[in-house]
């Protein structure tokens, strides 16, 4: 009888821990412009599975960079919705980030000081991954860059938006500036 109560009161004491939830996620390396795609436990290479490498081109470094989360004490962004997109920079998909934006300059994070001060992402509107409206040119090595968003083929982000599901699922989005 004392071992039954001892064990029940260190049952008691034990605290319940859920098992990981396996998700995708991304890592992008900004500098290289190489971004993963994995699925299993977020920011966790080796407990995911390497799903896809996509060659993508960020923002302006020094100008209209992509946002790091750590410089706003964030570790990951969060991929909040995906829509269907006619806009002639970022048709035909667009993936949206829950990176901090305004409607005023600098139209992006504040105070975010990268660029030799305040960067400044010359016109408003979201962060997030989106196509090149048919121009895969905007990819190319001698192209500066977005103005703050990932930019993938057509062909890739017509496929992040079939597979993704962000109103179901928690698609986390790490930066390392490599």
């Amino acid at each position: 009888l004392l071992l039954h109560i001892d064990t029940q009161k260190k049952l008691q004491q034990e605290v319940f821990i859920p098992p990981a939830k396996i998700s995708y996620w991304f890592m992008l390396n900004r500098k290289s412009n190489i971004e993963k795609l994995y699925r299993g436990i977020p920011g966790d290479e080796n407990k995911s599975e390497l799903i896809k490498t996509f060659t993508v081109k960020t923002g302006i470094p020094g100008e209209r960079p992509t946002p790091l989360p750590k410089l706003l004490g964030k570790e990951y962004w969060t991929i909040v919705k995906k829509e269907v997109s006619d806009n002639p920079e970022t048709a035909p998909y667009f993936l949206t980030l829950d990176v901090p934006t305004s409607e005023e300059a600098p139209y992006g994070p504040t105070p975010y000081l990268e660029c030799n001060g305040q960067c400044n992402w010359v016109t408003p509107g979201l962060f997030g991954l989106h196509g090149t409206a048919g121009h895969p040119e905007k990819l190319l090595p001698e192209n500066p860059g977005s103005s703050g968003c990932i930019r993938h083929s057509d062909e890739n982000i017509s496929y992040l938006f079939n597979l993704l599901r962000p109103e179901k699922d928690e698609i986390r989005y790490y930066i390392q500036d490599i």
